[in-house]
């Protein structure tokens, strides 16, 4: 078998021809393919370059999109100015109100088209983002829905009213006596809202004349964002109401208000009234230097080390008319130091204990609210009741937590907190090997005994 195997086998010469051939035929075809490369990337490589002087030498081509502008993100609270040409805007206009139809038909959270005015639209324009858009529509959206529900209940109570009437008118049909109550026979006059409301007004032209002056200075407009001015229209609204309201309210004034601003349309939205001549309510464009003396001037600033230990009647403090959730850099302190005011802050350190997490900002409404009552009381006790309780540590419900959690940990160790340290209480616990009777060496073995006898 092997004999046959090697007489099969070629002969060493011819496999070492063979083996140089193969080798030669290699070595051509590398230098083959590599030359083919080479001249493949000396196209490609030229090729590009004339692509390169072509992009040169043609302007690149620009597709403008209306709905995206090179703005910041909306969270940063910038805004897209709208176009400035009248032909632009109301094309874009007709753009999005085709948007908000379409979106509408579809079943989405978009406002009817003819429930969104122009000062909406106004501020669509200038939003930066289809998802800014769309978080906005959804807001119209909730809003008018509060607004149907609220217009349906009102309905369904002057149909409730109407049959109430209807059976009082029955009922005096069959009852021919006097009846006495609410709505019938009375011994007191009735007081009607117009009547509150002159009182109130005459109450405030009294303090314009006799009481101590407050500024809410308003000339942070350009420091907020839409959502902040909007808010703090609300609230410059709810201290021009709540100091009405007091027995003893002051002289209100709001300095540096710009007309054209958002703050001060949407105030006006809440007072429709606030710039009429009879109206009880000082607005002044200028600055509340020019108005009172510098030295009984007070800025009153959260960003200061002095505290305002008393309230002085002849001092007029000044409030910061500004909602600083985002923007929290000390503008109130900068601009006292650059008016060379003083400044103080409240001493809220000093007599409340803050939560953990709890800031320590207030609303322009509760600043009113508490110096209103210092005024009244002259006590920081008293007067600080107006901060929220959510911001306010309790401390009897600290300290029962801190109770309930040693108490667990307590039990987990399997010993009593209150008889801790009281050894009149303390019982020694069995052990866990114990016997219940005493064990008596001599009767022990004689029922043993006995048993066996038997």
């Amino acid at each position: 078998m092997l004999k046959s195997l090697f007489r099969l086998a070629p002969a060493r010469g011819t496999l070492r021809q063979h083996f140089q051939l193969t080798q030669c035929t290699n070595h051509s075809l590398l230098s083959t393919k590599t030359a083919c490369v080479s001249v493949t990337s000396r196209s490609c490589a030229k090729v590009a370059a004339d692509e390169n002087i072509d992009n040169e030498a043609k302007p690149a081509k620009t597709h403008y999109n209306p709905f995206t502008q090179n703005q910041p993100t909306y969270g940063t609270g910038a805004k897209a100015e709208p176009p400035a040409n009248i032909e632009e805007r109301d094309k874009l206009l007709k753009v999005l109100q085709l948007e908000v139809d379409i979106a509408h038909q579809e079943g989405r959270r978009v406002p009817p088209l003819e429930s969104i005015t122009d000062e909406k639209w106004a501020h669509i324009l200038t939003l930066p983002s289809k998802s800014a858009r769309y978080k906005y529509y959804n807001f119209l959206w909730q809003v008018e829905a509060k607004k149907q529900a609220k217009e349906r209940k009102k309905e369904e109570r002057a149909v409730q009213v109407l049959e109430r009437k209807e059976e009082m008118r029955k009922e005096r049909e069959e009852n021919q006596h006097i009846i006495y109550g609410l709505g019938h026979t009375s011994l007191f006059l009735r007081i009607y809202d117009t009547t509150i409301n002159n009182f109130q007004n005459n109450r405030l032209i009294r303090a314009m004349q006799f009481s101590p002056k407050i500024v809410l200075d308003c000339s942070y407009d350009r420091h907020m964002t839409r959502r902040e001015a909007l808010n703090a229209a609300k609230q410059l609204m709810l201290c021009f109401a709540e100091n009405r309201a007091h027995d003893d309210p002051f002289d209100l004034h709001y300095c540096n208000v710009n007309m054209n601003s958002v703050c001060t349309k949407a105030l006006n939205r809440y007072i429709p009234t606030m710039f009429n001549t009879e109206f009880p309510m000082n607005v002044h464009e200028k600055c509340f230097t020019e108005l009172f003396p510098k030295e009984n001037l007070v800025y009153l600033t959260p960003h200061c080390r002095t505290d305002l230990e008393v309230y002085n009647p002849d001092n007029v403090y000044i409030v910061g008319a500004m909602v600083d959730t985002v923007n929290n850099e000390p503008l109130s302190l900068a601009k006292a130091k650059r008016l060379g005011l003083r400044m103080a802050r409240l001493p809220l350190d000093r007599y409340l204990q803050w939560g953990a997490g709890s800031g320590k900002s207030l609303t322009l409404n509760q600043m009113v609210n508490i110096l209103l009552d210092l005024k009244s009381t002259n006590d920081w006790t008293q007067a600080l009741r107006h901060v929220p309780r959510r911001k306010i540590l309790d401390v009897s419900a600290e300290e029962l937590q801190q109770k309930r959690k040693l108490e667990k940990r307590a039990k987990q160790l399997n010993f009593s907190l209150d008889n801790n340290f009281d050894d009149r209480d303390y019982k020694q616990r069995p052990k866990i090997r114990s016997y219940k009777k005493d064990f008596n060496l001599e009767t022990w073995g004689s029922k043993k005994k006995t048993e066996n006898s038997y």
